[in-house]
């Protein structure tokens, strides 16, 4: 190479990367204005369904971090999901490329509310869980909060929700825990198929048998408790089975753990479905 190709050479290979980093700037001066905010709402509320309001974005190499807010199309002063913080392992280079597909997800803190009616439908609207056939992010939550409030009850909630969603083949692993002050800890555990199928698991040891706390509970009825003792605490076992169809249904089992020379004092319990909602029944 001669002398005067070799110095094109490195012109050109100096403009490129100007030409780059002057891309990757505008990328992210644009991202961060209140036209960028709105364009990553815009896809965003694509994506839920609803309306968003953007309140931070950041676009470094390798990565971006987010805040925002899913609001209720019925009520816009309605809250349904609050997320103050969220990263991806998508940088200024992919924005720049096109490439948008996150392979990974850390929400911190999310508080995610929903409405219920008195007759236990679920009013706020929730988008359709993804399929596995599509891309799915490696997703991490810390820290989640979620409430409900059903008409003509106190409302519902718990807080320190971890949850991993792990891709593997065709399904979605579901992992984590829950510590919240009054509920107590749970370990989380499940999974769903591509024609979003599955189930999810929580198990607690040693849960709190409080009768005003267990009123709080959404989608029973009033009267669900009113056949057990309520004293002490109790190993429980919640299990949500979720068809392909939507349908959820629910297993509980109520162990007790007080007892006297190893003999529980109380019988153990189960919910059963019956003409007019669920029940819990002893099972001995």
């Amino acid at each position: 190479m001669g002398f005067f190709s070799f110095r094109r050479a490195v012109l050109i290979g100096c403009a490129a990367l100007l030409l780059t980093g002057a891309a990757r700037f505008g990328v992210h001066k644009f991202l961060s204005s209140s036209r960028g905010k709105a364009m990553v709402a815009d896809r965003l509320g694509t994506a839920f369904g609803m309306p968003v309001e953007v309140s931070e974005v950041s676009v470094q190499d390798g990565e971006s971090s987010f805040g925002f807010r899913v609001m209720d199309p019925a009520d816009p002063r309605a809250e349904v999901l609050n997320v103050p913080s969220a990263s991806t392992d998508i940088g200024t280079a992919d924005f720049v490329t096109g490439r948008v597909a996150p392979s990974t997800l850390h929400v911190k803190n999310p508080a995610l509310t929903l409405r219920i009616s008195t007759d236990g439908n679920v009013l706020t609207p929730i988008p359709s869980l993804p399929g596995t056939s599509e891309a799915f992010p490696a997703v991490v939550v810390d820290g989640a909060r979620l409430s409900m409030r059903q008409e003509g009850r106190p409302n519902f909630a718990v807080s320190g929700v971890n949850v991993k969603l792990t891709p593997n083949g065709d399904r979605i692993i579901v992992s984590g825990s829950v510590n919240d002050p009054k509920w107590g800890s749970w370990s989380i555990n499940g999974e769903f198929r591509g024609d979003r199928a599955g189930w999810v698991e929580l198990v607690g040891t040693n849960a709190p048998l409080d009768r005003q706390l267990l009123e709080t509970v959404p989608f029973l009825p009033s009267g669900a408790f009113d056949d057990m003792h309520l004293v002490g605490r109790a190993a429980v076992k919640v299990r949500l089975t979720l068809t392909a169809t939507r349908d959820v249904q629910p297993s509980v089992e109520i162990r007790p753990t007080l007892a006297l020379f190893g003999v529980p004092l109380g019988p153990c319990f189960r919910l059963v479905p019956t003409s007019d909602g669920y029940y819990f029944a002893p099972t001995r």
